[in-house]
C-alpha cells in the first residue's frame, strides 16, 4: 500500500509540474529573429555550397557542468519553427523538435561575475553538423559579444559577426550569424 501511495504521489508532482509549465508558456517567451549562414567552399567532409537557418524562436537554458573546467553556461537554441512543446523543451532537451528541423545553437561561457569568456557556435541542417568555438580571444568577445546582458532569469544578446577557416590544405569555410534576442532563462541544467 505504502509503494503504491508513494507511486501515486510521484504521478501526481510530475503531471503537476508538467501543467504548470504548460500554464507558464507564453509565445513571447520565444520569439526572436536570427539568422545563421554556412559557406563551405572546401572541406573534406562538408557538402561545398551555402545553407541557412532563420529561427523564429529561440531558447535559453543556464547550463552547469559544461567543458571546458566545469563551466555554468547559457545555452541558446534557435529554431526555425515557432515553440509549441514546452514539455519537450523543459523535460527532454528538445529532442524531438531537434530531431524534425535544422536549428542552431549558442553557448556563452559565463565566469563568476557572469561575463562570457567563451562562445561556442553548433549549425545543423539535414546531412551538415558543425560546431565551432567562433569567439574566446579579447579582441573576438569585445568585437562580437560586447552587447550581452545576463541577469539570473533574462538574457538580452545582440551580436552579428563571421568565423571563417581557411587552411586550403584543410577547409575552407564561413560561419556567419545575426541574434538579437531579449529572452527568460527558462530552466537550469546539469551537463
Amino acid at each position: 500500500m505504502t509503494r503504491a501511495l508513494s507511486l501515486v504521489c510521484c504521478l501526481v508532482a510530475v503531471v503537476t509540474s508538467l501543467s504548470m509549465a504548460a500554464e507558464k508558456f507564453q509565445p513571447a517567451d520565444f520569439q526572436t529573429r536570427a539568422t545563421f549562414e554556412l559557406v563551405v567552399n572546401k572541406s573534406k567532409y562538408l557538402k561545398p555550397g551555402t545553407s541557412k537557418v532563420t529561427a523564429q524562436s529561440a531558447f535559453v537554458s543556464l547550463a552547469h557542468g559544461l567543458i571546458p573546467g566545469n563551466s555554468d553556461g547559457l545555452e541558446v537554441v534557435f529554431f526555425e519553427k515557432r515553440v509549441i512543446d514546452l514539455p519537450d523543451l523543459m523535460n527532454n532537451d528538445a529532442k524531438v523538435i531537434r530531431q524534425s528541423a535544422s536549428y542552431a545553437a549558442m553557448v556563452l561561457f559565463l565566469d563568476k561575475e557572469h561575463r562570457v569568456w567563451q562562445v561556442n557556435l553548433s549549425y545543423v541542417v539535414p546531412g551538415t553538423t558543425i560546431a565551432k568555438t567562433i569567439a574566446w580571444k579579447p579582441d573576438e568577445l569585445k568585437r562580437y559579444f560586447s552587447q550581452v546582458s545576463y541577469t539570473k532569469t533574462r538574457l538580452a544578446l545582440k551580436s552579428s559577426g563571421s568565423y571563417s577557416e581557411d587552411d586550403p590544405s584543410q577547409d575552407v569555410i564561413k560561419l556567419s550569424w545575426n541574434v538579437d534576442l531579449n529572452l527568460p532563462v527558462k530552466r537550469a541544467v546539469q551537463r
